[in-house]
């Protein structure tokens, strides 16, 4: 039985194995029961990170694990032109074990994807009042509320652009942004309203916290947590959250 490497089996599903590469593949895919359950494994997995991981350090560790996984049934020789791997009966192990790593790292992933959803419940903007004639007061409020954050983000700046010092204005501003995954920004302007001393202080720290979650950045998440004060709006949302990391 001719012998391939993972390399060989990337190259016939991207199709670029010589037409003799692919006829010699191609019988060994057609007589080697133990090979065509490998390369129908790699198959499975590649089609499963191409439409559901989207972290790409998670990719990289989970082909790190499969490979670690494979070393301890399959036999890997060297050649004058790469590594090999030589099957062994032990193969439907390999296989059980592998989809079952992915099948953990998918829940994990996505367990902790949907906290964000659950605890960004944003507050609606109230700028309006009776009598307001103000385009930009009553359009970015009608934006923010209705999710739509890009027209937000474009009316909060038109309306900062003419009053730099409403905090207010600044905090939906940043939440807007962070819906939008512009994160660097929102963090900037999130952190200079947490180091200020208006009433919208604790409020820039929750949402620093979200911005992390949103990020899978769940560490800085709960640092941020930690220091949000028991007076704070948030505080008891924020225990939930940390209970939850």
């Amino acid at each position: 039985m001719k012998d391939y490497n993972w390399n060989t089996i990337e190259k016939y599903f991207a199709g670029d194995l010589t037409p003799s590469e692919l006829a010699a593949f191609e019988t060994l895919l057609k007589n080697g029961k133990d090979f065509k359950e490998v390369v129908e494994l790699y198959q499975d997995i590649e089609n499963t990170l191409t439409s559901r991981v989207t972290n790409m350090q998670e990719e990289n560790d989970l082909r790190n694990t499969l490979e670690d996984l494979g070393k301890i049934h399959i036999k890997k020789e060297t050649t004058k032109t790469a590594k090999v791997f030589k099957l062994k009966p032990y193969i439907k192990y390999v296989v059980a074990a592998s989809l079952v790593l992915f099948a953990t790292l998918f829940y994990l992933n996505n367990s902790n994807t949907g906290l964000y959803a659950d605890f960004a419940k944003h507050p609606n903007l109230d700028l309006v009042v009776r009598g307001n004639t103000n385009a930009h007061e009553v359009n970015a409020q009608k934006a923010f509320n209705a999710k739509n954050y890009a027209l937000a983000e474009q009316e909060l700046s038109i309306l900062l652009a003419a009053d730099s010092t409403k905090v207010e204005l600044q905090l939906y501003l940043a939440i807007s942004l962070m819906e939008q995954n512009k994160f660097v920004l929102a963090e900037s302007i999130l952190e200079k309203i947490k180091n200020g001393n208006s009433i919208y202080k604790n409020k820039a720290i929750w949402n620093l916290a979200l911005c992390k979650l949103k990020q899978k950045d769940f560490k800085a998440c709960k640092q941020i947590l930690k220091t949000l004060p028991k007076e704070a709006e948030d505080y008891e949302t924020a225990q939930k959250l940390l209970h939850k990391l």
